[in-house]
């Protein structure tokens, strides 16, 4: 996975922002829960003994005849987590292009968050887990990562998986929450986009959901006789006539599973960004703009 030096050269302009304030691992640039010696003040403490006598206030103490000590916000790194659907929708050979989307708006964000110091760790659910990566000098072996991992789970085989389970697994491996980037087409019911969301939930994460589709997935083309439908997923088929009447209730369908799937995250206060590939578009250009919708990269 590669990203082209014009790419790059937008996402210089990006840095990560955090919504919350979070545990770090690290002095960063980010607004943490720590209370200590940062820049921006927090709070005043009654002096205890063993305070450092230096962090007295002392015009405080002439006023109220008091003790206190000022405390600040500690500036620290965020972790980011970058979860990406492993399941046949996203990764069958005949749908190559999502997972390229997939794997290019992973290495974007990447790119932005390592350059603020930011860790990166990336979970493909049913494939492999990277190492934790660290700075910009990093970006180099998590692009190859994301290559070895397009061998891995790209294919034609038929490929059931408990997304559920294979959520919670990604989820059990967080040390310090922090934010989660989680990239799917979210095609399947609304009860499992909510299962898989929920682990990440339970850890206290800034969630971003990314919901990948293309073009022709939101529109079927034309009038056709004797189509065959594949299910990606089991290998299952199944014949249809498409008429425009198919085609308007597939649409309305569609569109009905979508709002809800946005609603749902809203209503989890899960960050939600719909990236739709248009026939026109690059790969390389989607993932820009859907890193600058996300809200998270400013």
């Amino acid at each position: 996975m590669r990203l082209s030096p014009q790419a790059l050269r937008l996402l210089d302009s990006f840095a990560l922002r955090a919504k919350r304030s979070f545990y770090g691992m690290r002095q960063g640039a980010h607004r943490s829960q720590r209370r200590g010696h940062g820049v921006e003040f927090a709070e005043y403490r009654q002096y205890e003994i063993g305070d450092n006598p230096r962090a007295i206030d002392w015009n405080l103490y002439s006023r109220s005849d008091k003790l206190y000590i000022k405390r600040y916000l500690e500036e620290e790194n965020v972790a980011v987590y970058i979860v990406i659907d492993g399941s046949r929708s996203l990764t069958h050979s005949a749908l190559r292009i999502k997972w390229d989307l997939a794997a290019s708006i992973a290495s974007a964000a990447s790119y932005v968050a390592l350059a603020t110091q930011d860790p990166v760790m990336i979970s493909v659910l049913g494939g492999p887990v990277s190492p934790r990566y660290w700075g910009g000098k990093a970006f180099a072996p998590l692009n190859q990562f994301l290559d070895q991992a397009s061998e891995i789970v790209v294919g034609d085989d038929s490929v059931e998986l408990d997304l559920p389970r294979e959520s919670r697994s990604a989820a059990a491996r967080v040390k310090f929450p922090g934010i989660c980037v989680f990239i799917s087409d979210f095609l399947y019911p609304l009860e499992i986009v909510s299962e898989v969301l929920a682990p990440f939930r339970a850890r206290n994460m800034e969630i971003h959901a990314v919901q990948l589709l293309t073009r022709a997935e939101l529109e079927l083309e034309g009038e056709k006789s004797g189509a065959v439908l594949i299910d990606s997923e089991t290998g299952a088929t199944q014949g249809i006539e498409i008429s425009q009447a198919t085609s308007r209730r597939y649409s309305d369908l569609i569109t009905r599973h979508n709002a809800q799937v946005r609603e749902h995250c809203l209503g989890a206060r899960v960050s939600y960004t719909q990236a739709i590939l248009e026939q026109e578009e690059t790969v390389e250009d989607r993932a820009i703009k859907t890193v600058g919708d996300m809200g998270l990269f400013v």
